[in-house]
């Protein structure tokens, strides 16, 4: 089954579940102690015509006030991943239930737009920066892709001696081309293929790879702007956004250390929090858990679906978060904090590593 019709599933079940108040024989088992939610942009909604999988990495400044004014409705405190280390690391738990907000990648809208809302309601939050988007050289494909899609009825390309070729007539099959040709780029991805992989995908579509970095992604003054409020703690995300698990040790290794030693000069404070790109099992596991140990950071966040346990102070370099996307209204968001949705998608286990 499609991401996206998954997503529909759960939007339409969520309200019908929810009204029978079953989440809450989830809540003292699987609800945990707090949870770390995942954002990507913020942005008005333009009714444009989009790729679902692609929208759900948006949502809207009312979608986020709402989210922000759920767990205020519900007594939580708001901690900064900061914060979050420490009662990890002391054991000194808040006496109520707690939530962190995460931005990855650093998109403009996370300064222009997000940032006002945070502000009006003194809510900390953290921005993941992969450093190939202020310095330019990174290439956000996923982007490329949807409006490829979006403005051509099929899609076509040669690689490896062998035909490629997606219907993207219907708004079905741009949903489903969007899925496969994703999951070729994962599968075919090498870090010295990658930039003849992502030409040829692209060759009569869009020459200039890089071209989002610059007119959706945050320069080095808006993130120094972002990082001048204490409200704000600037992250690492890699350099250039690619999936680990397809980098050698020694190539990993610098993806991770060189953002790290990168933002550190140009925001001038040690940087000491990470997320991993992709972030589900097969992009992130044992290795590169390993790898941001050694390197010291404080916590690494995956994109691994799950609330927050004690269990998980033993392991804050693989902490699993909470997405919020389209879908995620008041009852999706009572299945995801009550534990409910994270264990029909986890099959029943808790993620602690």
């Amino acid at each position: 089954m499609h991401a996206y019709l998954k997503k529909k599933i759960i939007a339409k079940a969520a309200p019908i579940i929810t009204t029978t108040g079953i989440q809450g024989l989830f809540e003292k088992k699987y609800g945990g102690i707090g949870h770390i939610l995942m954002f990507h942009r913020i942005i008005p909604d333009t009714h444009a015509k989009r790729v679902h999988n692609h929208l759900s990495l948006e949502i809207t400044p009312e979608h986020l006030e709402r989210v922000m004014n759920f767990f205020i409705k519900k007594n939580y405190c708001f901690l900064s991943i900061d914060q979050l280390y420490d009662v990890f690391r002391k054991g000194t738990y808040p006496n109520k239930k707690f939530v962190v907000f995460t931005f990855d990648d650093g998109y403009k809208d996370n300064l222009e737009i997000a940032y006002p809302i945070f502000k009006k309601y003194e809510i900390p939050f953290t921005v993941y920066i992969a450093t190939g988007i202020p310095n330019r050289t990174a290439i956000l494909w996923w982007y490329i892709l949807e409006d490829m899609l979006l403005q051509n009825n099929a899609v076509q390309f040669s690689w490896n001696e062998k035909e490629h070729f997606y219907y993207s007539t219907t708004s079905v099959e741009k949903e489903k081309a969007f899925e496969l040709i994703q999951s070729f780029i994962h599968q075919n991805f090498t870090l010295e293929n990658h930039l003849e992989l992502f030409s040829t995908i692209f060759k009569d579509f869009q020459s200039d790879l890089t071209i989002n970095s610059s007119t959706i992604g945050m320069n080095w003054d808006e993130i120094r702007s972002l990082n001048n409020d204490p409200l704000v703690t600037i992250g690492a995300h890699t350099v250039n956004h690619f999936n680990l698990s397809k980098l050698p040790d020694e190539v990993l290794r610098s993806e991770i250390l060189d953002s790290k030693i990168e933002l550190e000069k140009q925001l001038v404070q040690p940087i000491t929090h990470f997320a991993y790109p992709y972030g589900k099992s097969q992009h992130a596991s044992v290795r590169e858990f390993e790898c941001t140990n050694d390197l010291g950071f404080k916590t690494s966040t995956t994109t691994k679906i799950g609330n927050l346990f004690n269990e998980n102070s033993q392991m804050l370099c693989s902490l699993p978060r909470i997405n919020i996307n389209r879908i995620t209204n008041e009852p999706v968001l009572k299945m995801q904090t009550s534990g409910l949705l994270p264990l029909i998608i986890n099959k029943g286990k808790k993620i602690i590593y």
